[in-house]
């Protein structure tokens, strides 16, 4: 019985030290749902299955993605978030599924989140989910190298090159936001 509950506890506490820094790549941190199942022997960089489709696994941390002066620049209070967890069909949870990198921040006094996703999704996956980000309002301002949505308190953006990032966050209610962590994000993206 020891046996069984060793990898449990060990990955648990891996778990949760990825939730204090606020950043989780290359698994859920879902609570209550099992993780998708791992390709055995799948080569680093080769393309990994889940129920949401397959990606090529990223080895973006959050401080690349999310700069800290950014971060200043956006909400001074916002700090590496210690409780991430996915709602169902979120981004995020999708981001984790395809082998992508999550990140979230959150200033409590203000009641302010910001989660940050990036991977890249297999062709099929990649056209499923810019379908379903269609439904927002087109943002033509990160010009033709990358298609971008709006909707509600979510930007969504795809590059030519097949990278599919994510923005959530009430931040997102002021334009020039959009704008900042748009434009971070497609820097830090390979662009084709």
């Amino acid at each position: 019985m020891m046996k069984t509950r060793g990898p449990a506890i060990i990955a648990t506490l891996v778990l949760s030290m990825l939730t204090v820094t606020g950043c989780a790549a290359h698994g859920p941190l879902t609570t209550g749902t099992p993780p998708p199942p791992a390709t055995a022997g799948a080569a680093p960089g080769a393309p990994t299955s889940s129920p949401f489709g397959s990606g090529v696994p990223l080895g973006y941390d959050c401080g690349q993605l999310v700069d800290a002066e950014t971060l200043a620049k956006l909400d001074p209070g916002l700090v590496p978030a210690s409780d991430l967890i996915s709602a169902n069909d979120s981004p995020d949870e999708e981001a984790l599924a395809l082998t992508g990198t999550v990140c979230a921040w959150s200033d409590e006094s203000a009641a302010v989140t910001l989660v940050v996703t990036a991977s890249k999704p297999d062709a099929p996956t990649f056209a499923a989910l810019k379908q379903k980000a269609s439904a927002g309002q087109r943002d033509a301002q990160f010009g033709d190298a990358v298609t971008a949505y709006v909707a509600d308190e979510q930007l969504q953006l795809f590059t030519r090159d097949g990278y599919w990032a994510t923005v959530e966050s009430s931040l997102l209610s002021e334009p020039v936001n959009v704008t900042t962590i748009g434009q971070l994000l497609i820097e830090e993206l390979p662009a084709g």
